[in-house]
């Protein structure tokens, strides 16, 4: 992705989102070090907004504690599972954000109860591999 597609989708997205849940201002971005998430336009639109949100610095060889990879998984499954096949890409959005649109509360508050133990395994691992 390009950066400047990433600075429309936070703009566009992420702002407001972040205004509306943590209207005091004590909210945290995470993103990690993709190139467009590290791009001087991205993190200058960020500097703009410091004093709304926050942007969680991301060391350069972090282990991934991003819960999204595992919702990316579940939806990936879920994509895959069904049948037939996506004949093109407008079917793959729709699928996608049916599946999106139904995912389970629960699988959000497992992801989020098990921060702790994902921290904690990276600490024991000295930051190498886990099985998250």
């Amino acid at each position: 992705m390009k950066a400047v597609n990433y600075l429309n989708i936070i703009a566009d997205q992420l702002h407001s989102y972040m205004a509306f849940v943590f209207s005091t201002g004590n909210g945290i971005s995470q993103q990690y070090n993709a190139p467009c998430h590290k791009a001087r336009i991205v993190l200058e639109w960020f500097e703009e907004y410091t004093d709304e949100f926050h942007l969680m610095s991301w060391p350069p060889n972090s282990p991934d504690l991003n819960s999204m990879e595992h919702i990316w998984d579940v939806m990936e499954g879920q994509l895959r599972a069904q049948t037939p096949p996506c004949p093109n890409i407008s079917t793959v959005r729709d699928r996608c954000l049916d599946i999106w649109y139904n995912l389970s509360p629960v699988m959000y508050q497992k992801l989020v109860v098990s921060m702790p133990r994902q921290v904690a395994a990276v600490l024991k691992a000295t930051g190498g591999a886990t099985r998250y």
